[in-house]
């Protein structure tokens, strides 16, 4: 162990409801270890505002809006089916990109690690402070629309290596 893709496995978790659902999109990607092997048991849980950049509370759904967790496959892949997230604005003032917090477990690590990943250009995350804090490796966070696919965004997460994730320190 640890088995989080066994015991943590959520049927359709990576189904992400909202009470208005629009602009359906599949963030979908793999997962590597540092040596730059395919993670096969990894779970991924995601938590993102709704379309309009709002946070979501509560809902009448049997599941928590705005939340998704998806498991690694036997090749190392992960896919979250939710819509387009909004622009937001946080506590302070600060606009925050379009983006989907992630936490990834998997074994090899002794806690959680925490990111987020962009469904926006480099040029519109500009301004984002979680790209600015990101620095050199902001690139890492963004995830590519497929351009014969654009409801497709790809997004690969590298725990450790060459083109590591940043990751944020919780």
């Amino acid at each position: 162990g640890p088995f989080f893709h066994v015991r943590l496995k959520w049927d359709d978790g990576n189904k992400v409801a909202f009470d208005q659902p629009a602009n359906q999109i599949k963030l979908t990607g793999s997962v590597y270890d540092g040596a730059g092997t395919l993670v096969t048991d990894a779970l991924i849980e995601t938590w993102q505002p709704d379309q309009t950049g709002k946070v979501p509370i509560a809902g009448s759904s049997a599941k928590p809006y705005g939340y998704g967790r998806s498991v690694t496959d036997g090749d190392g892949r992960y896919c979250i089916e939710t819509v387009m997230p909004g622009a937001c604005i946080g506590p302070s003032g600060e606009k925050y990109a379009p983006q989907i917090h992630v936490t990834v477990f998997a074994r090899g690590l002794l806690k959680a690690v925490r990111t987020r990943v962009f469904l926006a250009s480099a040029e519109a995350i500009k301004d984002d402070p979680m790209a600015h804090a990101a620095g050199a490796r902001v690139a890492t966070l963004i995830a590519a629309p497929d351009p014969k696919q654009p409801a497709l965004w790809r997004w690969d997460i590298r725990l450790q290596g060459k083109d590591e994730t940043a990751f944020i320190e919780a």
